[in-house]
Order: C-alpha cells, then sequence, then structure tokens
C-alpha cells in the first residue's frame, strides 16, 4: 500500500478513537452522575445531551432524536429558543413562548397549552443540535453492555493501527 493511504487510515483512526474516546468519557460521566444521584441530566464541558422520549416537539425534534443541549447564560434565552429544562419528573425539551424577567414559558411544538412557567434557572441549556433517530445506539451504548463495547472498539480501533503496521516476515533467499 502506498504511504499516503497508510497516513490516511491513521489519520482516521486518530479521529475514530478520539470521538469514540468522548462519547465513552462523556457516558461514563453521565452514568456516574445519574447514579450517585448528583443530577439528572449531566453537563459534560458545558454540553449535555438529551434522547427524545414524546413527540411534543414534533415535527423539529421527534421521538430517539438526540438534542445536544449547551449552557448559556440565563440572559441569552429568547423567544423561540428550544430549550431543556428541569421539570419534576426528567427534563424536558420545549420552544420558548416568551420571556419576562427570569420567568420563561414553554410548549411543545405539537402541544395545544403552554407548560406551566418555569424560571432561567430551571433551563439546563439551549438546544444547539438534534441528531435524527441516534437515540436508539445511544441507549443501548448507556447500558454496561453497550459500555463495554464501546470500550472494546475503542481499544480495537487504537490497536489496529499497530497491527496495520506490523513487519511483515522477511521471504527466505536462496
Amino acid at each position: 500500500m502506498p504511504q499516503g493511504g497508510t497516513m490516511v487510515k491513521k489519520i482516521m483512526s486518530v479521529i475514530i478513537a478520539t470521538l469514540l474516546g468522548f462519547i465513552l468519557i462523556g457516558n461514563v460521566y453521565g452514568l456516574v452522575q445519574r447514579m450517585t444521584g448528583q443530577t439528572v441530566f449531566p453537563m459534560f464541558l458545558g454540553f449535555g445531551k438529551a434522547i427524545v422520549v414524546s413527540g411534543s416537539m414534533d415535527p423539529a425534534i421527534k421521538v430517539n432524536d438526540i438534542v445536544l443541549v449547551h449552557k448559556v447564560p440565563q440572559a441569552r434565552y429568547q423567544k423561540g429558543d428550544i430549550v431543556t429544562y428541569r421539570s419534576d419528573d426528567y427534563p424536558v425539551t420545549h420552544r420558548i413562548q416568551s420571556v419576562t424577567g427570569d420567568i420563561v414559558i414553554t410548549k411543545g411544538d405539537a402541544n395545544d397549552a403552554a407548560d406551566q412557567p418555569i424560571k432561567t434557572s430551571d433551563i439546563y441549556g439551549k438546544v444547539v443540535l438534534v441528531i435524527p433517530k441516534l437515540g436508539y445506539l445511544l441507549r443501548w451504548l448507556q447500558e454496561p453492555l453497550g459500555l463495554m463495547v464501546l470500550a472494546t472498539g475503542l481499544i480495537a480501533i487504537w490497536e489496529s493501527d499497530k497491527w496495520l503496521t506490523l513487519p511483515r516476515g522477511k521471504k527466505d533467499k536462496k
């Protein structure tokens, strides 16, 4: 194989390993945070993720989409922003209808009625990215077996660089 092809494989393996590493670290961090009761919505480096479990934001956000949430200063929330906030039982992702001081009214796009008022301090963050249907995979990766497969995959990708560049046996010259 030409030298350029080997370099591309090395770069790709580093990129994939780095992404899988961040996913693994984020999942382990989130798992520890939830299991120790520190939070129901872990934020890692100012970002959190949620798997959408209802159709209240349809068609903008569908069931099993992933929302990536970024913590922003409370004064920056405005009408039209989609945010994830703390409710009694679980995080909710809805669109802001109005902001008056530190009181925010939200509503799911598919819902007829607005939600109960919340405070800006109840907002985990603003939705900055929606990844369709990735929730199916992410739910599995948050399970112990999924975490083990992810860690094994990360090690395999990391080690594959060594496997690809092992010196080959020299042919006997007779």
